[in-house]
C-alpha cells in the first residue's frame, strides 16, 4: 500500500510539473504571439503575358518553400486576388498578393538578403512586374 501511494504521488508531482512547465511555455508564447509584428511587406504581382504558364502558381508554391523559412519572417500570406472583397474598391488586376510581417526594419533586411528570398527574386522577376509598399504597423 505504501509503494502504491508513493507511486500515485510520483505521478501526480510528474503531472502537475509537465503542468506547470507547459502553462509557462504557453504564457511566454502567447505574450510573444501577442505582440503585434511593426514591419509590414506587401507586394503586388503582375504576371507578364511572355511569362511561363503557371508563373501565378509558382509564385504562391515559392513563397511558402523559399520565403517562409526565412528566420525574420514573422508571418507571411500569399494567394490570388479575392473572389469578393470590399464593393467598388477591392482591385482585382493583379494575379498575386504577398504579405509579410517582420519585428523591425533590421526584420526586413535580413529577409531582403537572405540567400532563399534572392533565389525567389532571381527565379520570378523577369517574369512579374512589382509594386512593393513598406509600412510601420501604427497605434496612433
Amino acid at each position: 500500500m505504501g509503494r502504491q501511494m508513493l507511486f500515485v504521488t510520483g505521478l501526480a508531482v510528474a503531472a502537475l510539473a509537465l503542468w506547470a512547465g507547459v502553462s509557462r511555455t504557453g504564457q511566454a508564447d502567447a505574450s510573444k504571439s501577442s505582440q503585434a509584428a511593426a514591419y509590414v511587406h506587401a507586394v503586388v504581382f503582375h504576371v507578364k503575358k511572355e511569362a511561363p504558364a503557371g508563373e501565378a502558381a509558382a509564385l504562391i508554391s515559392d513563397a511558402h518553400e523559399l520565403l517562409r523559412p526565412i528566420r525574420s519572417v514573422r508571418e507571411l500570406r500569399v494567394g490570388r486576388p479575392a473572389e469578393k472583397g470590399t464593393p467598388n474598391l477591392a482591385k482585382k488586376d493583379f494575379e498575386v498578393g504577398l504579405l509579410v510581417l517582420f519585428d523591425d526594419f533590421e526584420g526586413l533586411q535580413t529577409y531582403l538578403e537572405d540567400p532563399l528570398h534572392l533565389k525567389y527574386v532571381d527565379k520570378h522577376l523577369n517574369h512579374v512586374d512589382v509594386q512593393v509598399y513598406d509600412f510601420v504597423n501604427q497605434k496612433k
